[in-house]
């Protein structure tokens, strides 16, 4: 899924079936479902800053902060 259909269905602009489709894909339990679902969320977020909307972080910043603790704990 690219960021072309996330970036439509963020703008209400993603025809119906697609919308099906795309929900379906952000299951939880599909492949890739997690990652997608971060990107929608990112894009969401710079949406809403370009737009001046303030949003509360929902634990986003700190599922990023605990992958890279991580990552680095991983290397050499």
């Amino acid at each position: 899924m690219n960021d072309e259909i996330l970036s439509a269905f963020l703008d209400d602009e993603l025809p119906p079936d697609r919308v099906a489709a795309l929900l379906e894909a952000l299951q939880q339990g599909v492949p890739g479902s997690a990652e997608l679902r971060d990107r929608l969320t990112v894009m969401q977020l710079i949406k809403d800053a370009v737009g001046g909307v303030e949003a509360p972080d929902d634990g986003f910043t700190l599922r990023i902060l605990a992958r890279l603790r991580t990552h680095r704990g991983a290397r050499p």
